[in-house]
């Protein structure tokens, strides 16, 4: 997907991500629970097109964890450019073993008294739904014409 501005198809997940969370009182609570304070002018602000403010990513991971679903994360991942150089197969297979040690060790903190909650599964479906979308990042990567080696 061909996205040279951001402004608008940003502002569009967010405010999607936000609905997916239960609005904006919702998301603000929840983002005060379980990330940091941000208010609901703030949330407000940050789904207004041409707004010049936007969700930053600490925010953005906590609402997708919290509705499970990588919204803003996913439609960037779709945005990154289709063109691969030898060393991005090696930088994709890298975030793919990283992604699955960060779950493996967020699952190892959560299941630390024997059990998970709805919150807690819906965080290990986002996580592993991002985990999925890193592996067909790889598999991209891997499939793309290399336009140019690296040298070793």
């Amino acid at each position: 997907m061909n996205r040279p501005n951001p402004s608008r198809w940003l502002k569009l997940k967010t405010r999607k991500l936000i609905a997916a969370c239960g609005g904006l009182a919702e998301a603000s609570r929840v983002c005060g629970e379980d990330c940091r304070a941000y208010s609901i002018p703030h949330l407000s602000r940050c789904q207004v097109a041409g707004g010049p403010d936007y969700l930053p990513i600490d925010i953005v991971l906590c609402l997708e964890a919290y509705c499970g679903e990588p919204i803003v994360t996913g439609a960037m991942a779709e945005a990154r450019p289709c063109a691969v150089e030898a060393g991005d197969l090696r930088d994709e297979l890298s975030d793919v073993v990283e992604g699955g040690a960060a779950l493996v060790t967020r699952y190892r903190a959560i299941m630390a008294d024997g059990r998970m909650d709805a919150r807690e599964r819906a965080e290990m479906a986002a996580a592993l739904e991002s985990l999925i979308e890193e592996v067909r990042q790889a598999q991209s990567a891997l499939d793309t014409p290399v336009l140019r080696e690296v040298a070793r």
